[in-house]
């Protein structure tokens, strides 16, 4: 029987508070938006001292951090979900839906990620390279519809963030209440994901 060492185990815990302390986190940015996150409303939560949540995370960058990378997994879960199509066309309406989906259902993971919700927070390469693996299968199907000649264009990354920057603009829009209704909004995205299709894909 393997035995662990008091040091892995406080290593364990350690890491089990601080999974435990994000899930905390994450439900008072779901419930509450990102606002209500703060060091104190975490520590509340968890009926502990901030000093336990800083001792743990540093600051609240550390916080943010993670629960940044948490929300990039749910990120690639939605576009995971997408069942693959022969149709390149149809793949790709399918993974913009679910970024879209994304957008409505995880409004403030999405506000954390993308729409500067915390302004001191800046991604580091950890959270960087966690977004680019989240959109990682949007990546694979266009680098294949590029070796199938279905597109000119020869970056997939260059296609994949001039895509994401267009649709990303739109959802923005919508949640920063420039475009107060969600009908007109999806309206407006749609109509972007055709014309982003029809500059791409070859006929």
């Amino acid at each position: 029987m393997n035995t662990k060492t008091y040091q892995e185990s406080k290593l364990q815990h350690t890491e089990n508070l601080r999974n435990i302390i994000v899930e905390a986190a994450a439900k008072i940015l779901q419930d509450h938006g990102p606002e209500a996150v703060t060091i104190r409303r975490v520590a509340e939560k968890m009926e502990c001292s901030t000093k336990i949540i800083y001792n743990l995370f540093n600051n609240k960058d550390g916080l943010i951090k993670l629960l940044y990378l948490e929300g990039c997994k749910i990120l690639a879960k939605n576009f995971e979900s997408v069942v693959r199509q022969e149709n390149i066309e149809q793949n790709l309406r399918e993974l913009c839906e679910a970024y879209w989906d994304f957008g409505q259902n995880y409004t403030n993971y999405y506000k954390l990620m993308f729409g500067g919700a915390f302004s001191e927070f800046k991604p580091e390469e950890e959270s960087l390279n966690a977004t680019i693996t989240a959109l990682q299968q949007f990546i694979t199907l266009i680098a294949e519809a590029i070796e199938a000649g279905q597109i000119i264009e020869q970056d997939p990354v260059l296609v994949v963030h001039v895509v994401w920057a267009s649709l990303h603009g739109v959802i923005h829009l919508h949640l920063g209440g420039h475009i107060e209704n969600v009908e007109a909004a999806k309206a407006l995205y749609e109509k972007s994901v055709t014309n982003l299709i029809h500059t791409y894909l070859r006929n």
